[in-house]
């Protein structure tokens, strides 16, 4: 653990241990004299929800600004004063960006059905794919594809079958221009080296 890690946990710690002592301290002063222990116990649990209610709008806050502070930064939107007051608009590039993520939501939105009319052959098909981590939800649907045609996977992004290609599913593959990412292999022998040669 590095020396400013150490620092953090002894701080972290030292203000959930005052914390901890201020909400028992407030739940026996706070239940009355004589209290039970059941009534001290309910005083101590609702002081420690209504802290984590507190720490939670905190943190939605703290998240509220970290994400403006981005847009910021990425001078997606701007902020100024206007009569007094602060006001929030989208830049021209907030503009361009807004649009084409609207554009790739769609197009990740709408992807085809994942099912697709299966037809087994006593050939192998390999099916290997290289697709970027930017377009991760296309994979995600092409694995899916794979699996529900009976294909499995024999190491990372290499799968093999005993099912024909579907025409739409290669279809689908050219229309989500994925075509430079997929290669399809059939194999007519199968067997070790030693066995082909």
């Amino acid at each position: 653990m590095r020396k400013g890690e150490i620092t953090l946990k002894i701080l972290e710690l030292i203000t959930r241990t005052a914390e901890a002592s201020f909400d028992i301290i407030d739940a026996i002063l706070n239940s009355g004299y004589g209290a039970s222990y059941q009534k001290m116990n309910r005083k101590l649990n609702q002081n420690e929800i209504q802290r984590s209610k507190e720490e939670a709008k905190r943190q939605r806050f703290q998240n509220y600004y970290n994400t403006l502070y981005r847009l910021k930064k990425d001078n997606l939107i701007s902020e100024k004063e206007e009569s007094g007051k602060k006001v929030i608009k989208i830049t021209q590039q907030g503009i361009k960006k807004l649009t084409f993520l609207k554009k790739e939501f769609l197009a990740k939105k709408n992807l085809p059905d994942k099912h697709y009319h299966k037809e087994n052959r006593p050939n192998f098909t390999i099916v290997v794919f290289d697709i970027p981590e930017k377009n991760r939800r296309l994979r995600g649907w092409l694995r899916e594809v794979l699996k529900n045609l009976d294909f499995r996977m024999i190491q990372k992004s290499v799968w093999i079958g005993k099912t024909k290609i579907p025409k739409e599913f290669l279809n689908d593959i050219f229309k989500l221009k994925l075509e430079n990412f997929v290669e399809i292999f059939e194999i007519s022998k199968t067997g070790s080296l030693k066995q082909l040669t």
